[in-house]
């Protein structure tokens, strides 16, 4: 098991990274998850890793360690609820908003191996198909670039397509490889993966008719939830829906954000309101 030490260690390092605050509690799973980056080293427990990570605090060791403890959980259409609220309440009136020369942009932010980012891509295409919405663009970013590899492949086991598709869906957007789904590559074309730190400004991806943070800001502590919440709120247009998980709220972002008065977990940016510097 780690010391109390070592895991404080991990925590200072994930909260200076990537903003992420590690439950002590959970010193069991950090020792597990770290364990096979130790023995690559030709080390015999991850507290010996952590100890030469303090001989050199700017290896790129302690990259490798916290991408290996950040949860990665994720499933195709994952809640359910948020996916029909922007395809039914939301898209037709961006769909209106862009016309038919405009691009819809949306932002898929802590996008871990990629199927809520392909879930809305395919909520767009059929959309598109059936002459409900213009061109579109998903934009799905990560600070795990181990992740985003996985997303961008497209690949899936059964288990993992199973998750939250239905067969129509399946067979509508996959090609089957063995054990193996992946996804079609024309909806794979409309989904670009892109490396990012949410503690960083994001003027460089643009700025976007909807942004999905789902189920990220939990990991982060009340300062930095309140600092992520101002950086999405610049990359929104007037208007734009942030989706956040259904426990997650604004707590420190209502300088920029307000509660949907009709659907739980959506906010609005707050129009003609600049966000602080």
């Amino acid at each position: 098991m780690l010391s109390d030490a070592h895991v404080a260690e991990l925590a200072r390092a994930a909260r200076r990274r990537v903003g992420v605050a590690l439950d002590p509690s959970k010193a069991q799973m950090y020792h597990l998850r770290l364990t096979p980056i130790a023995r690559r080293e030709g080390l015999t427990h991850p507290g010996e890793l952590i100890e030469m990570g303090l001989m050199r605090p700017d290896d790129p060791a302690w990259d490798v360690m916290v991408d290996a403890l950040l949860n990665a959980e994720t499933s195709f259409f994952r809640d359910r609820t948020p996916f029909d609220v922007f395809s039914k309440a939301i898209l037709p009136e961006l769909a209106h908003k862009r016309g038919e020369s405009d691009k819809i942009r949306i932002w898929s932010a802590g996008c871990s191996t990629g199927q809520e980012a392909y879930s809305l891509a395919m909520l767009l295409h059929e959309a598109r198909e059936e002459g409900r919405c213009g061109p579109f663009e998903v934009i799905a970013t990560d600070i795990s670039e181990r992740l985003l590899d996985r997303a961008r492949s497209g690949a899936y086991s059964q288990f993992e397509a199973q998750r939250g598709l239905s067969i129509r869906r399946l067979i509508r957007h996959f090609e089957r490889a063995g054990d193996t789904w992946r996804i079609s590559d024309r909806l794979r074309a409309s989904v670009r993966f892109i490396n990012h730190n949410l503690l960083h400004d994001a003027g460089q991806l643009g700025m976007f008719d909807a942004i999905f943070c789902r189920n990220v800001l939990s990991a982060f502590d009340a300062e930095t939830r309140a600092d992520v919440l101002e950086r999405l709120g610049e990359a929104a247009h007037n208007d734009a829906p942030l989706f956040l998980g259904a426990d997650e709220d604004i707590a420190g972002g209502m300088r920029c954000f307000t509660p949907s008065r009709v659907h739980q977990g959506v906010f609005t940016r707050i129009t003609g309101r600049a966000v602080a510097a």
